[in-house]
């Protein structure tokens, strides 16, 4: 019989250079073999809301904008924890402050929902990043800039919210994929503001 020895010694490697990660400045991550990456996130939309004619309209519209972007990219998507914590008081707050017995009801279920969410760990947020990148060589990062805006740009005439990544959203995203367990500080400006049809 075979005594196989797994604890071989092997040499420890940090993070950084287990994930490539050389340095991250401004709206770029740089890795270890010489490549710049930048990152578009996409705000998610549900097409599932729209009628078949909405869909079909919709995939011309994506196709046209996008049939001379020849140069590649990555679409990363991934779920993160959210807190809901701050929604659940921010619930409360309105059912305290509710007069109309129905209104209250329906604010109430909304609660419960949220709690079911929080206790069941399926208060789950859909992201989607879009990366492109290049070999590390003079004036690439306004380069990549400029592509980046094109592609927000794309997007806005699609009906889509972008957001051009810097620092310290990229490390929040690299921190993401290596501990998904970690929950984001939720901005709650939203509740503030008017809903938007686009």
């Amino acid at each position: 019989m075979k005594i196989f020895n797994f604890n071989i010694n092997k040499p420890e490697i940090s993070s950084n250079k287990f994930l490539n990660i050389k340095d991250i400045q401004g709206n770029f991550l740089y890795t270890q073999d010489n490549k710049i990456l930048a990152y578009l996130k996409i705000y998610p939309k549900n097409c599932k809301l729209m009628s078949k004619e909405e869909q079909n309209a919709h995939a011309k519209i994506l196709t046209r904008n996008f049939t001379n972007e020849l140069k590649p990219f990555k679409l990363y998507f991934t779920n993160r924890p959210i807190d809901l914590q701050k929604n659940q008081n921010f619930q409360n707050k309105l059912m305290d402050k509710e007069k109309n017995t129905l209104k209250f009801n329906l604010q109430n279920q909304r609660g419960k929902c949220f709690g079911e969410l929080s206790i069941r760990g399926k208060s789950l947020e859909s992201e989607i990043y879009l990366i492109i990148w290049e070999e590390n060589n003079d004036y690439i990062e306004q380069e990549l800039l400029k592509r980046l805006n094109d592609l927000k740009m794309k997007f806005t005439n699609c009906g889509y919210r972008t957001e051009i990544l810097e620092e310290r959203l990229i490390i929040q995203l690299v921190n993401s994929f290596t501990n998904p367990d970690v929950s984001y500080t939720e901005n709650q400006e939203y509740i503030q503001m008017p809903i938007m049809v686009v």
